[in-house]
């Protein structure tokens, strides 16, 4: 004997995944927008912290020109003792990964302490690492023999060029009609008026019989 389901335990099955799938969409976009203001809020404190470090030690550090650290100038930050260890840590992490700073490791490039002082220099294999992790650089944009940007292709003519070639294109039609005209066969050629009077009227009487 068959069981038939009772359709009222099946509605509410249906109604009750439905309300699940509404309500974890929710949570979901609520997941998300949380996630999204912890890493803004972390950004802006890395900022901060680096901004607190070029404006402690503007002989060393610097966010338009960086130039190369001492190796463990950490330790030398935290016992100086005027920022604190969170900071320090924070500020020297984004600062080290910053696109200039990283651009700024060239081989036997020297490196700066606390005082701005040279202390060190950058080895070929720090150089090495620290191009590792920079952006890959875009092919540049092919260009023309002009200099221009291939994209742009070639130059469209202006507006008075484009006339200027209509009106001699009319001209050439014109000077070819006038010689289609002129090599048309005359039937008179070659007749004096009378004959022309004359061959005129026996082509006329021709034409109305």
């Amino acid at each position: 004997m068959n069981q038939q389901t009772d359709p009222t335990l099946e509605n509410n099955s249906q109604d009750t995944n439905m309300e699940a799938q509404a309500s974890a969409e929710p949570m979901a976009n609520t997941d998300a927008a949380a996630a999204e203001r912890k890493k803004a809020k972390s950004r802006a404190a890395n900022r901060a912290a680096v901004q607190l470090l070029c404006e402690t030690y503007p002989q060393t550090f610097s966010i338009a020109e960086p130039k190369p650290l001492k190796i463990g100038i950490q330790e030398e930050l935290i016992a100086d003792g005027k920022l604190s260890q969170n900071k320090i840590k924070r500020g020297l992490a984004s600062y080290v990964r910053a696109y200039a700073y990283l651009r700024s490791q060239k081989d036997g490039a020297e490196r700066v302490n606390l005082l701005g002082e040279a202390d060190g220099a950058v080895t070929a294999d720090e150089a090495a690492h620290a191009a590792s992790k920079l952006p890959a650089q875009r092919d540049p944009k092919p260009r023309n023999k002009d200099g221009k940007d291939g994209k742009r292709g070639a130059r469209r003519p202006n507006k008075t060029t484009k006339q200027s070639q209509q009106r001699q294109a009319q001209r050439t039609q014109k000077r070819h009609a006038e010689a289609k005209v002129e090599k048309a066969d005359n039937p008179f050629k070659g007749l004096d008026e009378n004959q022309r009077m004359a061959s005129k009227l026996d082509m006329l009487l021709n034409k109305h019989k």
